[in-house]
Parts: C-alpha cells; sequence; structure tokens
C-alpha cells in the first residue's frame, strides 16, 4: 500500500448529491435556490446549511478594512459552506456571486445523517477538505508572488476555467473583466490595463469583446517561464 492511498483521489469521488436524493427525506431538507449576481453570502446568513453549486460561478475571499481580498473560485460541485470550521478561519469568509448561481440548499443535520450511513469513514468530506486545502495553497502562491507575476498567475487560473476552443487557443469565462482581474490579483486597474495591452499587441490575448480569448497559448506559457511564475500551482 503506497503512503497516499489512505485518503481519497480526486478522480474517484463519490458523488454527494447522488447519495443524498436517494435517501426519502431528500426534498423534505432541501430546497433549490438561485443566487443573484453579486450577492454576497457570509456564514451568518448561510447559517447551518449547506450550499451545493449547480451552476454559475461564486468568489471565496475574506474583508480586509471593507476591501474584498480574494482567494478562489468556487463552480459546479462545489460546496459553498461548512459550519463546521468556519468558526476556525481567521477572518469570517465572504461568497460572492459573480455570475447567476443555482443550486441545493441542503440542511446539514440530513447531511450528516445520511453521511454517517452511507460515507462512514468520511471519504466526501475529506476530498472536500482536501480541495480546499489545494485552494488556500494556491492562493497562498499568488499572494506571494510580484504585482505583475500575480496578474498572469490570474490569467492562467481562469485559463484552466476556459473553454479550449482549438489546441491552442482558450476562451476565458464570459465574467472576466480588467476588474475581475485586478480584483482576484489584488493590484491596480492600471496595471491590469498595462499587461493586457501587452498581450494583445503581441497577439496573445484579444479582449475587444467578450469573451476574451488566448490566442496563442504557447506564447502566453513561454511568458510564464520568462516571468519565473509557477504554472503547476496556477491551476
Amino acid at each position: 500500500m503506497s503512503a497516499n492511498s489512505f485518503f481519497p483521489s480526486f478522480s474517484n469521488k463519490v458523488d454527494l448529491m447522488k447519495l443524498l436524493k436517494e435517501h426519502p427525506g431528500f426534498y423534505y431538507s432541501s430546497h433549490e435556490q438561485r443566487i443573484k449576481k453579486g450577492e454576497v453570502f457570509t456564514h451568518k446568513n448561510i447559517s447551518d446549511y449547506l450550499f451545493r453549486i449547480e451552476s454559475g460561478v461564486v468568489e471565496f475571499g475574506y474583508l480586509k478594512d471593507r476591501e474584498f481580498i480574494f482567494q478562489f473560485f468556487l463552480r459546479a460541485g462545489d460546496i459553498l459552506a461548512l459550519p463546521e470550521y468556519a468558526e476556525d478561519l481567521p477572518a469570517e469568509g465572504c461568497y460572492v456571486a459573480v455570475n447567476e448561481v443555482t443550486g441545493w440548499v441542503i440542511d446539514m443535520a440530513f447531511v450528516q445523517e445520511v453521511l454517517l450511513d452511507k460515507d462512514p469513514k468520511n471519504q466526501i468530506m475529506m476530498t472536500h477538505f482536501l480541495q480546499t486545502r489545494r485552494k488556500f495553497f494556491r492562493a497562498s502562491i499568488r499572494a506571494n508572488l510580484e504585482p505583475k507575476q500575480r496578474v498572469y498567475f490570474c490569467l492562467m487560473t481562469l485559463i484552466e476555467m476556459g473553454f479550449r476552443n482549438s489546441k491552442n487557443s482558450v476562451e476565458l469565462p464570459d465574467f472576466v473583466t480588467h476588474d475581475v482581474l485586478a480584483t482576484m490579483a489584488n493590484v491596480s486597474k492600471s496595471l491590469v490595463l498595462s499587461v493586457v495591452r501587452f498581450l494583445r499587441d503581441s497577439e496573445i490575448l484579444a479582449s475587444n469583446k467578450k469573451p476574451w480569448v488566448i490566442l496563442d497559448l504557447n506564447k502566453f506559457m513561454y511568458i510564464m517561464v520568462e516571468e519565473r511564475i509557477p504554472t503547476n500551482s496556477a491551476i
């Protein structure tokens, strides 16, 4: 047995929603909800519920001097919040809908009841915590880069979330703007404009309309190497 076999594999995940929906009490303990673009959720208004994203994108961060400090994105299949560890965070987490989000709001007591029966080894929750740990690790790497490096690092993250329309071209998510990039990288909008202008002049990026498109992924990756940015940690 390998040293890592104790932990669940990301490629062999147990479907949480399948387990929950198989229980006869699911629809008595759950309901679907839409979250409007820009709507903010915290532990206080989520309360003792689990929110499982079905569509849309949510950004997670925290507030510092009333300014939102971006950490990472959550997408379809991700869990918005778990009450168990919220109080252990050094700052209150803040969830903001990047676009319209739909998902299931599920009573946490019901989730615990099902998992105790169907997942006694806590494989689902362990997988969730390992994924969250990975996201925070990437956020810590990004935070320690130089400002311009952070912009490129964030673009790499968005490339992974994008649509690969050819071997060397990627459509970035529709929500990408200069302001979004500035928030992600925690830099000024003027720096983002400078980086975008360089990429556009180099025929690497098309940003004149939505969605933005990386026209030459190979050239972009070469810049990542030149700027000494850890690409394996960006995605």
